[in-house]
């Protein structure tokens, strides 16, 4: 009964524990204004690709109402125990540092248990992965009401939740155990670091490999070289039948099951005993810096050969010394190498790849060099930001007295920073593009030599995107990588959004080296150069951007605002017309999803129109809340009886542009585009045209005016003049309308651009003349609800 009442205690404080993590992660995770704008901009983008797999998940369950043909059981069978060896591994890094010594130094000095302590930790752990694995239920709950089995719902819950706990506690209990085996050897803190990050890519390498191996020897009669259906070969492996229990697959539990699910309790409680033991002993754990015995004076001075202050400024003839720039990156690269524990996240980018590298070690070996080539062009891309560049302030920021007293400017920081991580990824990467180059017979030396210079571009921009993106989102407070290091370890969302901004621009430079170097392209020599002009500006727009917000935000550390440079402004400018095409994208596809296409088109065509500006909505609503301008930025007000004569002429104005525009245009004999979603008389749909007439006066000019305008102009308008505001906002108002005219041609495409950005310049002119948002969204919305019903009546 003792020991019964003791349990029950420790599991009201480790929840207590766990409630208290939970909140604090919450509170760090959503306290800046730009996180939770971030979060909210990542959503939008999210729910189309989460409908999109949730019906397909749902029409998966409908095709499996009468059964399944390939044996599903038997394959979980004998991938359960690979894949939660893989989990265990992933979870058990996050779940060292989350319970580090560092991390419970706090509650080791209260009366709480080691045992309490622990359960605490683990479950604020687990709460944060069901968070991550609950978007995934959707898809369970689709596939289930699309089989009509929603029994199969509640199995993957009971059945996976015991499962989940003992991967964590086995990660958990994997990561301490190694931390503890390496600390034996005396090291250096460190090499200690690295040596366990080693051990860890190792052995998820090798539990890869060998599920690789497992299911090959495991397929009797199966689909060889798929997926394993035969009997697993370890006994854990039956416990994969209880997550299909009410589903069409129609598993048979057994014996075999049931001895399968006490092997899974049993390992739980004696994993969790051995994690309680552990666990102290890893929180006091100390390596070994020297020899203790060695406490000379000798070894605790150090020895110079002269003085450090004869040495100060003695290289100020080399190249080096007369570079500020070049001065700081070496030391950045010194540090580096000093001190290489500060970067053992970086074994993180590995966890993508090394799987990828035991399948074909294990699998196909002839393609094995290609591969690791491959991964190194990644890596390279990758490192040139993680490294130096994606936690700028962070790292700075510590040293603020530094750089206050500092001759050096912010500037000079950053840049040193960005060269390099540059220097890094090239090293890296090129080398991989090399050993591709050796190793893959279609790689030609045009081909090698047109991948090298976008792979310039991609390493330069990956570096100043991670500055960039690491100023938004910087980590000042020092994390626990395998141990309580003072490292300051970058944004885990930083990462992420980087990884993937840098995984997009090296995709788009391969297609790039494609386009242009295939001898199968069938682009003109015009077409490439278009390409090569496209890739190189809009990685050079995103690195200098970068760089100059990362700068300013330096310069400005510990300031409620950021003074950003002229350039910067018109790069915003440019950001958040395309952040708001995608937004409206991303909302589009979202109600496709939700609705499909069986609406009536009347309703559907409509309804896209709205819900496409919701998306330039939020993103100048967005910009406001960010910069906290707030709604009274607007010029929103009761338009006075002069403004409605205003409109009026505004409208006749706009109308004899585009005319004098159009005469000119024909009497020149140059092309014009017409507007994609006006072609009405291919669709066969005019009278859809009659229903746009009044979403132009309602939706289309007043928000299109509410961005580019009231926001981007008016922007705009702090920095420059009002001449080259209305020109800049005008230019980003006829770039906004690419996607509708793109697919007429180059030529037509500039010539209806340049009568756009004419137009575009009349309404910013008379937005800067009277400041009231009502005007100009009146007079673009009736120019563009008249073109459209001038266009009904011609065709109907």
């Amino acid at each position: 009964m003792r020991r019964i009442r003791s349990l029950r205690a420790d599991l009201a404080v480790g929840v207590a524990i766990a409630r208290g993590e939970i909140r604090d992660r919450f509170r760090r995770t959503t306290r800046s204004r730009r996180k939770r704008a971030l979060f909210a901009f990542i959503a939008v983008f999210a729910v189309p690709g989460i409908l999109l797999f949730v019906q397909q998940a749902y029409a998966i369950g409908v095709l499996s109402r009468d059964g399944v043909a390939f044996p599903v059981v038997a394959a979980a069978r004998n991938l359960l125990l690979p894949g939660m060896a893989i989990l265990a591994v992933v979870a058990g890094l996050e779940a060292v540092q989350q319970l580090g010594d560092e991390s419970v130094r706090s509650l080791v000095l209260t009366t709480a248990s080691t045992r309490a302590i622990v359960i605490g930790k683990v479950l604020s752990l687990l709460a944060s992965w069901l968070v991550l694995f609950g978007m995934g239920f959707s898809l369970v709950f689709a596939f289930a009401a699309g089989a009509r089995t929603p029994l199969f719902v509640l199995s993957i819950i009971v059945a996976g939740l015991p499962i989940f706990v003992l991967v964590l506690l086995t990660g958990l209990a994997l990561g301490y155990l190694l931390w503890l085996g390496v600390d034996r050897i005396g090291l250096s803190k460190s090499l200690q670091q690295l040596l366990t990050a080693t051990l860890y890519i190792v052995v998820l390498g090798s539990v890869y490999a060998g599920s690789s191996l497992l299911g090959e020897g495991a397929a009797e009669g199966g689909l060889r070289g798929l997926l394993p259906t035969g009997d697993p070969l370890i006994g854990i492996g039956w416990y994969a039948d209880l997550f299909f229990l009410g589903s069409p697959m129609e598993p048979t539990i057994g014996l075999q099951t049931v001895g399968a699910v006490l092997v899974v309790f049993v390992s739980t409680v004696l994993v969790f005993g051995l994690v309680v033991r552990l666990a102290p002993r890893y929180w006091y754990a100390t390596p070994a810096e020297s020899d203790p015995a060695d406490t000379s004076e000798q070894s605790q001075r150090p020895a110079f050969d002269e003085a450090p202050s004869e040495r100060i400024g003695r290289t100020a003839d080399s190249v080096v010394g007369r570079s500020r720039t070049l001065r700081a990156a070496l030391g950045y690269t010194r540090s580096s190498i000093r001190d290489p524990g500060q970067f053992v996240y970086l074994f993180y980018y590995l966890f993508p790849v090394a799987p990828i590298l035991a399948q074909q070690a294990v699998g196909n070996p002839g393609l094995f060099p290609t591969t690791v080539g491959a991964t190194l062009i990644v890596l390279g891309v990758w490192f040139a930001g993680g490294v130096f560049c994606l936690n700028p302030l962070g790292a700075e920021g510590t040293m603020l007295t530094q750089l206050v007293l500092a001759p050096t400017s912010a500037a000079t920081f950053v840049h040193a920073r960005l060269l390099a991580g540059t220097l890094l990824g090239l090293l890296v990467s090129i080398s991989g593009l090399a050993i591709v180059t050796v190793t893959t017979p279609v790689v030609t030396p045009t081909l090698a030599v047109l991948g090298l210079g976008f792979l310039a571009c991609t390493v330069l921009g990956s570096g100043a995107f991670a500055l960039g993106i690491g100023s938004v989102l910087p980590k000042f407070e020092a994390v626990e990588i395998f141990e309580s290091v003072e490292t300051l370890a970058p944004s885990i969302f930083a990462a992420v959004i980087h990884g993937f901004v840098a995984a997009l621009l090296l995709l788009g430079g391969v297609a790039g080296t494609l386009a242009v170097g295939w001898a199968e392209s069938t682009l003109s020599v015009p077409a490439r150069i278009g390409v090569v002009g496209l890739f190189v500006a809009t990685v050079g727009i995103i690195a200098d951007g970068s760089r100059r917000y990362a700068a300013a935000r330096l310069r400005d550390y510990g300031r409620t605002t950021v003074r950003t440079d002229r350039p910067f402004a018109i790069y915003t400018a440019l950001a958040l017309s395309v952040f708001a095409f995608l937004a409206g994208q991303a909302i589009s596809l979202t109600v496709i999803f939700l609705f499909g296409v069986e609406l009536p088109t009347g309703i559907f065509v409509p309804l896209l129109f709205i819900v496409e500006y919701l998306g330039y909505a939020l993103v100048a609503v967005g910009f406001l809340y960010v910069t906290r301008r707030g709604l009274a930025y607007l010029d929103i007000r009761r338009p006075a009886p002069r403004e409605l004569g205003i409109v009026a002429v505004g409208v006749v104005l706009s109308f004899g542009l585009w005319a004098a525009g159009s005469v000119l245009i024909s009497e020149l004999g140059l092309p014009a585009a017409d507007h994609a979603a006006f072609d009405a008389e291919e669709d066969g749909t005019p009278g859809l045209l009659l229903a746009l007439v009044p979403l132009m006066v309602l939706v289309n000019g007043p928000v299109e005016e509410l961005l580019y305008r009231n926001v981007i102009q008016k922007f705009l308008t702090e920095r420059f003049s009002r001449t080259v505001a209305i020109g800049v906002a005008s230019a980003v108002f006829a770039l906004a309308h690419v996607p509708a005219y793109f697919t007429a041609g180059v030529g037509p495409l500039v010539v209806t651009l340049s009568l756009l950005f004419v137009i575009s310049a009349l309404w910013g002119g008379i937005y800067a003349w009277t400041e009231s948002l009502f005007v100009v969204s009146a007079i673009h919305g009736l120019y563009n609800a008249l073109l459209v019903f001038g266009l009904y009546l011609r065709i109907s």
